[in-house]
């Protein structure tokens, strides 16, 4: 297996990530599941995910997902401590993958960064600021709400720029651009660094999806709206 994405964790939080990425296009045979459980193993494999059991802060038990050849690792564990030594064993194996992690305290965010993760998710922080918001605005709650919930209603893609694109401003194409990503730097909409959109840029779009929308396939074929996922 090859430029797979490895899962560690199947509880709420990995369960989540990973059918949050099908909905968006990635296919459930290239995702491997690492859990020290053999009941979770087995749910992982009903669902149509390969299955590893063992302790993913081992080296043998990365190898044995093929951590070395995977495009993308997601870290979804119980616990930060175990989060960290993941990622700095993760990335040791194979320093190009994309690794994203969740932790649960955000003074511990930093050094998961430091240890090899390149994006980090505080949890309890993302929960909080949500309901935050639904208090403040419940209109603006259950927008943000459908826009995370990936496959149906809002979502938030990112894809590469068309060829008609290419020359004009994020206003002027079809859909709603929030963002540009060019190089390593992800650009608001209206950033005057933007000018007009480049070949080689990726743009971060609102979209409809789900039964009745119209919008062309720009990725899987039969899956409208789902855009390509991005390179590792």
């Amino acid at each position: 297996m090859r430029d797979h994405t490895v899962v560690v964790g199947f509880g709420t939080k990995g369960r989540s990530a990973i059918r949050t990425a099908c909905a968006a296009g990635l296919r459930k045979e290239q995702v491997v599941v690492i859990d020290p459980s053999a009941k979770v193993i087995d749910a992982a494999r009903a669902e149509g995910y390969e299955g590893v059991i063992g302790d993913a802060t081992r080296n043998d038990v990365l190898r044995r997902a093929e951590v070395q050849r995977a495009g993308r690792i997601v870290i979804a564990t119980q616990r930060d401590d175990t989060a960290v030594l993941v990622a700095l064993t993760a990335r040791q194996l194979n320093p190009g993958a994309k690794i994203v992690a969740a932790v649960r305290e955000e003074e511990n965010a930093p050094l998961l960064r430091q240890s090899g993760a390149d994006e980090v998710i505080t949890s309890a922080g993302a929960a909080g600021r949500l309901l935050g918001l639904s208090v403040l605005s419940p209109a603006a709650g259950r927008v943000m709400e459908d826009l995370i919930q990936q496959g149906d209603g809002l979502d938030l893609v990112e894809r590469p720029v068309t060829k008609a694109e290419a020359g004009r401003t994020p206003r002027e194409t079809d859909d709603l651009v929030v963002s540009v990503v060019r190089g390593h730097r992800v650009l608001d909409y209206d950033d005057p660094a933007i000018g007009v959109l480049e070949p080689t840029d990726r743009v971060v779009t609102i979209v409809r999806v789900g039964p009745g929308s119209e919008r062309a396939a720009l990725g899987a074929p039969g899956m409208p709206g789902v855009p390509p996922l991005p390179p590792a």
